[in-house]
Protein backbone atom coordinates (compact mmCIF):
# COMPACT_ATOMS: atom_id res chain seq x y z
CA UNK A 1 0.00 0.00 0.00
CA UNK A 2 1.39 3.37 -0.89
CA UNK A 3 1.79 5.69 1.95
CA UNK A 4 0.49 9.68 1.47
CA UNK A 5 3.01 11.22 -1.06
CA UNK A 6 0.84 14.75 -1.51
CA UNK A 7 3.15 17.47 -2.95
CA UNK A 8 2.71 20.68 -0.19
CA UNK A 9 1.35 22.56 -3.21
CA UNK A 10 -1.14 20.04 -4.08
CA UNK A 11 -1.56 17.31 -6.52
CA UNK A 12 -0.19 17.74 -10.00
CA UNK A 13 2.27 20.53 -8.36
CA UNK A 14 5.10 21.47 -10.87
CA UNK A 15 8.18 19.61 -9.70
CA UNK A 16 10.16 22.98 -9.70
CA UNK A 17 11.21 24.47 -6.64
CA UNK A 18 9.81 28.11 -5.90
CA UNK A 19 12.88 30.26 -4.26
CA UNK A 20 12.06 31.02 -1.03
CA UNK A 21 10.12 34.27 -0.41
CA UNK A 22 8.70 34.04 -3.88
CA UNK A 23 5.41 32.44 -5.21
CA UNK A 24 4.18 30.90 -8.78
CA UNK A 25 1.86 33.39 -9.81
CA UNK A 26 -0.77 35.85 -8.15
CA UNK A 27 -0.93 35.31 -4.33
CA UNK A 28 -3.68 32.80 -2.63
CA UNK A 29 -5.47 35.55 -0.72
CA UNK A 30 -6.73 38.68 -2.48
CA UNK A 31 -8.11 39.79 0.52
CA UNK A 32 -4.51 39.73 1.63
CA UNK A 33 -3.61 41.75 -1.67
CA UNK A 34 -6.26 44.28 -1.32
CA UNK A 35 -4.92 45.20 2.37
CA UNK A 36 -1.16 45.37 1.69
CA UNK A 37 -2.76 47.68 -1.21
CA UNK A 38 -5.27 49.46 0.96
CA UNK A 39 -2.30 49.88 3.88
CA UNK A 40 0.42 51.39 0.93
CA UNK A 41 -2.34 53.81 0.69
CA UNK A 42 -3.98 55.02 4.34
CA UNK A 43 -2.31 55.39 7.47
CA UNK A 44 -3.76 55.49 11.28
CA UNK A 45 -3.35 59.05 13.22
CA UNK A 46 -4.03 58.95 16.98
CA UNK A 47 -4.98 62.06 18.49
CA UNK A 48 -4.68 62.09 22.20
CA UNK A 49 -7.65 64.21 23.66
CA UNK A 50 -7.86 66.44 26.75
CA UNK A 51 -10.27 65.80 29.44
CA UNK A 52 -11.99 69.51 28.41
CA UNK A 53 -13.11 68.42 25.07
CA UNK A 54 -13.75 64.61 25.81
CA UNK A 55 -17.31 65.00 25.95
CA UNK A 56 -16.81 65.91 21.80
CA UNK A 57 -15.67 62.22 21.63
CA UNK A 58 -17.82 60.21 23.98
CA UNK A 59 -15.76 60.24 26.55
CA UNK A 60 -12.60 58.92 24.45
CA UNK A 61 -9.10 60.12 25.47
CA UNK A 62 -7.33 58.57 22.48
CA UNK A 63 -9.33 58.61 18.62
CA UNK A 64 -8.12 57.17 15.66
CA UNK A 65 -8.58 58.09 12.24
CA UNK A 66 -7.89 57.08 8.76
CA UNK A 67 -6.37 59.50 6.34
CA UNK A 68 -4.84 58.87 3.15
CA UNK A 69 -0.92 58.10 3.37
CA UNK A 70 1.50 61.54 3.22
CA UNK A 71 -1.36 63.29 4.49
CA UNK A 72 -1.44 66.99 6.42
CA UNK A 73 -2.72 68.15 9.85
CA UNK A 74 -5.34 69.93 8.07
CA UNK A 75 -6.47 66.79 6.29
CA UNK A 76 -6.19 64.49 9.50
CA UNK A 77 -7.96 67.22 11.48
CA UNK A 78 -10.86 66.96 8.96
CA UNK A 79 -10.88 63.12 9.29
CA UNK A 80 -11.02 64.03 13.04
CA UNK A 81 -14.24 66.32 12.64
CA UNK A 82 -16.00 64.31 9.91
CA UNK A 83 -16.31 61.84 13.31
CA UNK A 84 -16.96 64.15 15.99
CA UNK A 85 -18.02 67.28 14.44
CA UNK A 86 -18.18 69.46 18.19
CA UNK A 87 -14.51 69.54 17.98
CA UNK A 88 -14.18 71.80 15.04
CA UNK A 89 -15.26 75.03 16.71
CA UNK A 90 -12.81 74.63 19.73
CA UNK A 91 -10.02 73.49 18.09
CA UNK A 92 -10.34 75.96 14.46
CA UNK A 93 -11.15 79.73 14.11
CA UNK A 94 -14.38 80.13 11.76
CA UNK A 95 -11.36 80.97 9.19
CA UNK A 96 -10.01 77.64 9.68
CA UNK A 97 -6.78 78.63 11.64
CA UNK A 98 -5.97 76.89 15.04
CA UNK A 99 -7.58 79.04 17.91
CA UNK A 100 -4.85 81.11 19.85
CA UNK A 101 -5.99 79.35 22.98
CA UNK A 102 -4.82 75.34 21.52
CA UNK A 103 -2.10 74.01 20.73
CA UNK A 104 -1.12 71.24 18.92
CA UNK A 105 1.38 68.57 18.79
CA UNK A 106 2.49 66.30 15.97
CA UNK A 107 4.64 63.51 17.53
CA UNK A 108 5.76 65.79 20.27
CA UNK A 109 6.23 69.12 17.76
CA UNK A 110 4.03 71.91 18.25
CA UNK A 111 2.80 72.65 14.70
CA UNK A 112 3.12 76.51 15.32
CA UNK A 113 7.11 75.83 14.49
CA UNK A 114 6.41 73.59 12.37
CA UNK A 115 3.94 74.58 9.51
CA UNK A 116 0.85 74.65 11.31
CA UNK A 117 -1.66 72.78 9.75
CA UNK A 118 0.75 71.87 6.68
CA UNK A 119 2.33 70.10 9.17
CA UNK A 120 3.32 66.27 7.63
CA UNK A 121 1.85 63.51 10.26
CA UNK A 122 3.77 60.71 9.59
CA UNK A 123 1.67 57.27 9.79
CA UNK A 124 0.99 56.10 13.51
CA UNK A 125 1.65 59.70 14.81
CA UNK A 126 -0.20 60.51 18.10
CA UNK A 127 -1.57 64.03 18.03
CA UNK A 128 -2.09 65.42 20.69
CA UNK A 129 -4.27 68.46 21.13
CA UNK A 130 -3.75 71.11 24.44
CA UNK A 131 -5.86 73.48 25.10
CA UNK A 132 -4.39 76.60 27.41
CA UNK A 133 -6.45 76.34 30.99
CA UNK A 134 -6.63 79.74 33.09
CA UNK A 135 -8.06 80.72 35.89
CA UNK A 136 -7.43 82.06 39.44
Amino acid sequence: MRKGCRHPDGWGASSEAVPEGESRGKTENPAQEKRQAREATVMQVIFNIPGPLREFTENRRDVRVEVKAGADLREALLELFAAYPGLRDRVLTEAGEIRGHVNIFVANQDVRYSGGLATAVPARAEVSIVPAISGG
